[in-house]
């Protein structure tokens, strides 16, 4: 059991492959004896429920709300899940924290930098390392688009992604390591594990 646990998080646009690269990392954690728990935002909660029906959804609430919603859910997930489980020696692997937050919610209209500050203003707890699994917007749509997209859609999708992927890039902090989402899972997982051991190394 580490005596500093790691706080690590996983981010990235639509299809980046982020989430398998977490469960990789969480079964790497427990395989080298390293006590993780794997969380996502939104979470499973009262309020990620909201925002999940809210994300499915037709029609999008306000930037506003949606900011409202996450910081809702997030101070329960910090309550009752990341700060808990740190305090008991065990590190959280998180896909999407709040740098999503303010990556979306900053490209629907909001201030990326607001966001952030909201977000710490309420003392969220500080990864240690923030995994960015990059790829272009042109990538992300193929991905995760139906075949029968019309053309009008796709470029709406791809300039939404793209500043997306730009606020990310204007939020990139020391705790970033950015990764081509391009090459191969194995590859990147080669990346992250490298960096991960050497961090736990380090505690």
């Amino acid at each position: 059991m580490l005596k500093y646990p790691l706080f690590i998080v996983f981010e990235g646009i639509d299809g980046s492959g982020k989430s398998t690269q977490c469960d990789l990392l969480f079964r790497h954690a427990g395989s080298t004896g390293v006590p993780a728990v794997r969380l996502a935002e939104p979470t499973e909660g009262e309020w990620g429920i909201k925002i999940r029906e809210m994300l499915k959804g037709s029609e999008m609430a306000p930037a506003e709300e949606q900011l409202r919603l996450f910081l809702l859910d997030r101070q329960h997930d910090a309550e009752t899940n990341i700060r808990p489980s740190m305090k008991n020696g065990t590190t959280v692997i998180m896909d999407r924290y709040y740098y999503s937050n303010a990556a979306y919610q900053g490209a629907a209209g909001l201030s990326p930098r607001h966001i952030m500050e909201e977000n710490r203003r309420m003392g969220f707890p500080e990864p240690d390392r923030v995994y960015f699994i990059d790829i272009t917007p042109e990538e992300a749509v193929r991905r995760v688009s139906g075949r029968r997209t019309k053309k009008e859609e796709v470029f709406e999708k791809e300039f939404f992604l793209k500043r997306v992927r730009d606020i990310f890039f204007s939020l990139a902090e020391d705790s970033f390591l950015i990764i081509d989402g391009s090459a191969g899972i194995e590859e990147i997982f080669g990346i992250i594990r490298n960096d991960f051991d050497e961090l736990v190394r380090s505690r």
